[in-house]
């Protein structure tokens, strides 16, 4: 599950365009670039898109130049028909033999190895080292993103990069803050990035200057003064000198929150003081850290949670644990067959009153943009983080909002005469007819429930089937690039 607040949308200036039974492509304002002569084409990533004549693939750029003829196989992933692959190359097929592209149209390995793996290997040899896809990123200067080989998801306006096998950080607007200099980096905690050089583990400050020198087996960020670092399999915690508080004698230590930490020993969970002293008895099957007083005790046989307070008292009744804690430490839970969602701190970001939101047999976790998937019945809607309803349940599907927009669908009276929403839900499965459209933040249908079929947003296109089986690609405004 994941949380986000700032979503980027995409505004494609080469988009796939659909006349009769031939594609091409064209401008947002439907002028043409590349006149239709395909059988199918696909959206353009980076520079390159893959099209299709009969049931063979290739490449193209966007002036319309076949970067790889139209003979192969295969191009793309075949584990999720996407194009890339996790280092952003292309690979292409053709009579059993491999090679690998990359997004700038660039052949990395040529169509003549035996395996994937084999030409990845040439890549490498010959230099590739995986790239970042610019479109991704339209605030760094492309002239930097071209140097860096892989970015990770940016965490207080930093991203971590790689640049060969090394690391370093850089802001979300292009400006390097470390070089790549450590063999690893790992994601934000409690604003120190904890980084792997030979061997061994430190901590870095936002700013990327060293905290903790790289001497740990695993080091955790400060919290209030004192950060967790392991040594041969036993934790204990140093100040920011890098002297020990406590020296390392447990066999897991949590962060240091409200006068207290978590601590295992002999395979149990109790609380510890800031000079590790037991506070709490060793008793527990899992915990997590103190928020406002109070712990969420976790009892993982029973897949039930409760909370216990700084004495080690049981304050709240027990909840079925259904999922979590996630990264916002969320657990989903349920009371007497209805579902909620619940903080650390024993405070509800929604009250247990809503059906458990599963839909065609899926139960929703996916929660973007502060929006949260609820159900009332077989219909579903969207309520914010402080739990208000801002789309009230409707729909017979809902999809996590993705650039801004959810794909929504209710059942299309007209073509279900026999059937209803509760009847539908009853199949698990896609058995009905459905009116598919996108929705905003706020409930908006900004594309209107018309199509049979639509796939959510990538890039800023979404591929769509209307009531006349025709299909293409449409853009945020619902812009048809299509015609018959």
């Amino acid at each position: 599950m994941s949380s986000s607040n700032k979503q980027t949308q995409y505004y494609p200036a080469v988009i796939p365009f659909r006349d009769g039974e031939k594609w091409g492509y064209c401008t947002r304002d439907k002028d043409l670039i590349i006149k239709p002569k395909y059988d199918q084409a696909a959206p353009f990533v980076g520079k390159i898109a893959r099209v299709m004549l009969g049931e063979k693939h290739g490449l193209i750029d966007k002036t319309g130049t076949e970067i790889i003829p139209v003979v192969c196989d295969y191009i793309g992933n075949y584990d999720d028909n996407t194009l890339l692959n996790v280092d952003n190359s292309c690979t292409i097929q053709k009579d059993g033999k491999y090679g690998l592209v990359s997004t700038q149209g660039v052949i990395l390995a040529e169509m003549i190895y035996d395996s994937e793996a084999e030409a990845a290997d040439a890549a490498l040899e010959q230099g590739w080292k995986g790239a970042v896809l610019a479109d991704e990123f339209e605030d760094i200067d492309a002239a930097i993103l071209e140097q860096i080989h892989a970015l990770k998801k940016v965490e207080k306006g930093i991203h971590r990069f790689r640049k060969g096998a090394q690391w370093g950080l850089i802001t979300e607007k292009g400006s390097y803050l470390l070089e790549a200099t450590y063999d690893e980096i790992d994601a934000l905690e409690n604003e120190h990035f904890p980084f792997k050089q030979d061997g061994k583990w430190g901590l870095l400050d936002l700013q990327g200057k060293l905290v903790l020198p790289a001497i740990y087996d695993t080091a955790r960020g400060f919290s209030n003064g004192q950060a967790a670092c392991e040594i041969e399999g036993l934790w204990g915690a140093v100040n920011f000198s890098g002297q020990w508080i406590f020296e390392p004698q447990f066999t897991e230590l949590g962060e240091f929150k409200e006068g207290l930490s978590a601590a295992q020993k002999d395979g149990l969970y109790g609380f510890v003081d800031e000079y590790g002293e037991t506070s709490i008895d060793f008793q527990y099957p899992y915990v997590l850290d103190f928020s406002h007083g109070v712990c969420a005790v976790l009892d993982v046989p029973q897949e039930e949670v409760y909370f216990i307070d700084d004495r080690g008292g049981i304050v709240s009744e027990r909840y079925r644990r259904l999922f979590g804690p996630n990264e916002d430490l969320w657990m989903h839970v349920v009371k007497d067959d209805k579902w909620g969602i619940l903080q650390v701190n024993h405070t509800f970001i929604l009250p247990v009153k809503y059906d458990l939101p599963k839909a065609m047999g899926q139960v929703l976790q996916t929660i973007e943009n502060d929006r949260i998937p609820i159900k009332k019945g077989p219909l579903l809607g969207f309520a914010n983080k402080s739990g208000l309803e801002v789309v009230a349940p409707k729909y017979m599907m809902v999809d996590p909002f993705c650039e801004g927009l959810s794909l929504v669908a209710t059942l299309n009276p007209t073509m279900n005469r026999d059937a209803t929403p509760s009847s539908i839900e009853a199949t698990g499965s896609l058995s009905g007819v459905f009116d598919y459209g996108f929705i905003d933040a706020e409930g908006n249908e900004v594309v209107p429930r018309k199509y049979i079929l639509a796939h959510r947003f990538k890039h800023g296109l979404a591929f769509v089937k209307n009531k006349n089986f025709q299909v293409g690609y449409i853009t945020y405004d619902g812009t048809e690039y299509f015609k018959d």
